[in-house]
């Protein structure tokens, strides 16, 4: 078994060939063309394939469940990574781990471990480890749906879901900043963020990542400037090594009008990326 606690999902995937899938998260798999292959597995017994991708599974750290689907099986990252399709050809059996909704299992530490993200759907959203600084910037990140006040920036709507965060430039003067900042304490560890950002306009600013230790200065760990494109960009992983004392800081700066930025589904992993 894959640990004593396991349970068993029953559900349908959109074909059957015979190959192992990662599926990173959820909400990054657009049909048919973001499936991640990691390895092949080939096999004449399904008991022998369960076997195979158990072993596999639980020795990668990225690899939270498998689904067994006839001649192969997927291992996949994530929690809530089921992903169906219209025309089900095959009907798959999911093993994972039995975690609390929102919850990663840690196979370092052998147990379950918060699963942090938000993606602002909900105000005030429970999941969510960023809030906003009212000390040190010079507005708030405002959380919105459909496009932003200033028709020549910003995106038309969210990435994921109907609501994003976004830096209004129209009232803010040029090097005014707006910041978000970590709300929980962190176990010393190194982490893995992922957000997506869309930075659109022709006086765009920058948008940082950076962490601070205590009242040291901050260290930036991520940064993007100048306009890049009306489109919603991943940025795939940044580790950050964190503790009791660091705070995650997401800032943007603002350069002229037409320079709204914005954000959406923010995910922090209990491991390196």
């Amino acid at each position: 078994t894959m640990a004593r606690e396991v349970i068993l999902v029953l559900f349908s995937i959109f074909y059957g060939t015979e190959q192992c899938e990662n599926f990173r998260y959820t909400k990054d798999v657009s049909a048919p063309n973001a499936i991640q292959i990691i390895s092949n597995v080939s096999t004449e017994s399904v008991n022998y394939l369960r076997g195979s991708c158990v072993s596999e599974c639980m020795s990668n750290i990225d690899c939270n469940a498998i689904d067994v689907c006839g001649t192969y099986c997927r291992l996949i990252r994530g929690w809530d990574s089921l992903y169906t399709e219209q025309n089900v050809a095959t009907t798959c059996q999911r093993f994972q781990i039995e975690c609390a909704a929102g919850q990663f299992y840690d196979r370092a530490l052998e147990r379950c471990v918060a699963h942090d993200y938000c993606d602002f759907e909900a105000d005030p959203e429970v999941s969510c480890f960023l809030t906003e600084d009212l000390a040190d910037d010079d507005g708030d990140w405002i959380r919105n749906t459909g496009p932003t006040n200033t028709g020549t920036t910003g995106p038309n709507a969210a990435r994921f879901g109907s609501f994003y965060k976004y830096m209004d430039s129209a009232p803010m003067k040029r090097n005014e900043v707006v910041t978000m900042i970590s709300s929980k304490v962190f176990t010393a560890r190194s982490y893995c963020l992922t957000f997506y950002y869309h930075m659109s306009g022709s006086q765009m600013g920058d948008l940082t990542v950076s962490t601070q230790n205590g009242t040291q200065s901050a260290v930036t760990k991520w940064t993007r400037s100048g306009n890049q494109g009306d489109v919603w960009i991943q940025v795939p992983g940044i580790d950050l090594k964190l503790d009791s004392q660091t705070k995650i800081l997401i800032t943007a700066k603002r350069d002229g009008n037409a320079a709204d930025i914005a954000v959406d589904l923010f995910e922090l992993w209990p491991y390196p990326c």
